[in-house]
């Protein structure tokens, strides 16, 4: 578990990375930000989050004061090509006035470049999934634009691909669309293949962590292509 303070607006925080799964584990306040932040349809199993640190291959990220978890972070560290895959990212709505998701979204995806860097892999950079909106509901579509107005202003982009989700908790896949951001490496979007890196969370992240069906993956492989 690594640890990093950060001085923000009212009050230090502590940004940690932890690949414990008994640390995660133990964590309440962690896993009710969880299930309160985002809907049924796109929460894991507790048990697949604590697999990928027990295996290796994610890592899990909290941001606390001295009182509790304001803030959680999980990323899959992707090979084939090597990228950090943002899974999950939530900071308590009462602390997001404080400027702490950019200090922390930046820790993440420079932490999870260093663990693949130790396992000799060179990032191409971070990679994420946001909600498509559903319908004509205004307060959803506020919601999206707030979303990604947050990350392209922390050097992200929406690739030009339809994706979904495949479906991690029910039968039905999830409409999405996948940003991206080049590493500081000297790796530009230009450079990368984004079919490449959604076949990589398809079958690295998805199938191997959530057991998804192999058939069903190459299904929505099929329409990203079409």
């Amino acid at each position: 578990m690594f640890k990093n303070f950060n001085k923000v607006p009212e009050q230090p925080v502590c940004f940690e990375c932890i690949s414990d799964s008994r640390i995660l584990r133990a964590d309440s306040a962690w896993w009710n930000l969880y299930y309160d932040t985002f809907p049924p349809e796109e929460q894991e199993p507790l048990q697949a989050i604590l697999d990928s640190l027990d295996q290796g291959v994610g890592l899990a990220f909290r941001v606390s004061t001295k009182e509790k978890t304001i803030g959680l972070a999980t990323v899959h560290l992707l090979t084939s090509p090597s990228a950090v895959f943002l899974v999950y990212l939530a900071i308590d709505p009462e602390q997001r006035s404080r400027q702490i998701g950019s200090h922390f979204f930046d820790y993440i995806y420079q932490t999870g470049a260093a663990k693949l860097k130790e396992k000799g892999y060179r990032s191409v950079g971070f990679v994420w999934e946001i909600t498509a909106q559903n319908g004509e509901n205004t307060n959803e579509a506020k919601t999206l634009l707030r979303k990604i107005n947050f990350f392209e202003q922390n050097g992200g982009a929406v690739l030009p691909y339809k994706y979904f989700q495949p479906p991690i908790n029910g039968d039905v896949a999830v409409p999405m669309h996948v940003m991206f951001r080049p590493g500081d490496e000297g790796v530009t979007s230009e450079a990368i293949n984004p079919a490449a890196l959604i076949q990589a969370i398809y079958y690295e992240k998805y199938a191997a962590i959530n057991y998804i069906n192999p058939e069903l993956i190459e299904e929505l492989l099929g329409v990203i292509s079409a």
